[in-house]
């Protein structure tokens, strides 16, 4: 079977799952080092947000499908519950850091404290009271 690759950023928090995956799984793969909005990453990716994978001829965009695929086409440990209850539970809590804790944890409050816009470059106070 081929190796998969991941283009994506090592930084990347999506993409470190992605790598998490593999890691759990035993999969060995290829980590290409893109920026977000890459022409590789382009390719795969109709808004360029990472990772991507490509594995063969396939190509996959979005870091939850990625992860779906690689748990249900390589052997190891599955890390997606087969029992229909625990698997949504899985998702749910997928989709909860997805659309909350990380927009409002990471690339809120994080940021403000890691990269703040603030002109003095201290961290932006009102952003993380507002978080």
């Amino acid at each position: 079977m081929t190796k998969p690759e991941i283009i994506g950023s090592a930084q990347s928090s999506y993409t470190r799952v992605v790598r998490m995956v593999c890691e759990e799984k035993g999969i060995d793969y290829t980590l290409t080092e893109a920026l977000l909005g890459a022409p590789e990453v382009f390719a795969i990716h109709p808004f360029g947000r990472m990772p991507v994978l490509r594995h063969g001829d396939f190509t996959l965009c979005e870091s939850k499908a990625i992860a779906t695929y690689l748990d249900c086409a390589f052997p190891g440990p599955k890390l997606i519950p087969s029992n229909p209850k625990l698997a949504a539970l899985t998702e749910q809590w997928v989709s909860l850091v997805n659309t909350a804790m990380d927009p409002m944890l990471v690339r809120t409050y994080l940021l403000a404290y890691a990269f703040p816009r603030t002109a003095d470059g201290k961290p932006d106070r009102a952003t993380i009271e507002a978080v």
